[in-house]
């Protein structure tokens, strides 16, 4: 079997197991690596092949990011059609990156976005996502039976599991939470979709431009039409929110990982503590244990003390 071949098998299977967001980056990795070395047969693959495909990527990133694609591709052919018996991607090493740092929101910034944002379009789906710690997909994905007035609670279905299947989580209602809804519900225009759009006649699938014209509007709102492009100020996504929330209940609320895990609706809390972006409280205990230790007071003092228990001693004999 050749390669166009086997990536088309494994992207119909992809298809009905991912999102379309993976889905259209699996294809568009296998297309781009048939451009450079064209459709050669599965077994004459080499790991020399697939690393001079790979060394055409912009960065050590973006690197790791195909390998793992093109591994996942040869993986699907071992595992599922049993057409091949070696992974030559597995001789390749991962290449060292430093992640670009991630800009966590301060909870004056958070403020500053919900006032610019549009009272009836847009700051209802941020406090949404505020209160209820969700993935924008999750939150875009909302149905009117998804919320519950009278039992307070919302359900919220994520994809992040290893099966791919959309996995139902029910969450508290807050009465902040539960009043942003029952206004959208007064409002609605139709009994199916939370986060409506007009235009389409269905949901939101995704609001790519929405974040970053917020934050033009709460940080720069004097730049107009193409000063708009250069704007250097706080940015931040939808994600963001959600890990600035986890840091908020972990250092002002003094919540327990355990509990933040579950409001994420994390498997494993490993998984959580990458979102608390704070310093644990035990290792704060620890540097205050240091304080004044070696600072020029303490250590003049220590000489002199030294000194003196010298003399006293001479003396002494």
């Amino acid at each position: 079997m050749d390669f166009k071949t086997l990536a088309s098998i494994y992207l119909d299977y992809c298809e009905l197991k991912f999102v379309p967001k993976t889905y259209k980056y699996k294809t568009y990795v296998y297309k781009m690596f048939l451009k450079k070395l064209g459709n050669i047969p599965m077994t004459e693959i080499t790991p020399h092949m697939i690393h001079t495909y790979l060394k055409t990527r912009q960065s050590n990133h973006n690197y790791n990011v195909h390998r793992k694609e093109i591994r996942a591709l040869f993986n699907f052919a071992i595992n599922h059609l049993e057409i091949i018996n070696y992974n030559p991607v597995r001789k390749l090493e991962v290449m060292p990156h430093t992640p670009a740092k991630k800009h966590i929101p301060a909870e004056e910034e958070v403020l500053r976005l919900i006032m610019a944002a549009d009272p009836e379009t847009e700051r209802p789906l941020i406090q949404v996502i505020l209160h209820t710690l969700g993935r924008i997909d999750e939150v875009l994905r909302l149905t009117w039976e998804d919320v519950n007035f009278d039992k307070h609670t919302v359900t919220l279905y994520t994809r992040k599991r290893k099966d791919g299947a959309f996995e139902p989580d029910e969450l508290p209602m807050n009465e902040d939470l539960y009043q942003v809804l029952w206004d959208l519900w007064q409002r609605r225009k139709q009994n199916q979709w939370v986060f409506f759009n007009e235009k389409t006649g269905t949901r939101f699938n995704k609001r790519p431009k929405m974040m970053r014209s917020l934050c033009i509007r709460a940080f720069a709102p004097n730049l107009k039409g193409k000063d708009k492009a250069k704007y250097e100020g706080p940015l931040f996504g939808f994600h963001d929110i959600r890990h600035f929330m986890a840091s908020f209940l972990a250092d002002r609320k003094k919540q327990s990982t355990k509990t933040i895990s579950k409001l994420l609706r994390h498997k494993n809390t490993r998984t959580t503590e990458i979102y608390l972006h704070s310093i644990d409280k035990a290792a704060r205990e620890a540097m205050r244990s240091l304080e004044g230790e070696f600072s020029v007071k303490t250590t003049t003092q220590s000489h002199y003390q030294n000194e003196n228990e010298k003399i006293r001693g001479s003396v002494s004999s």
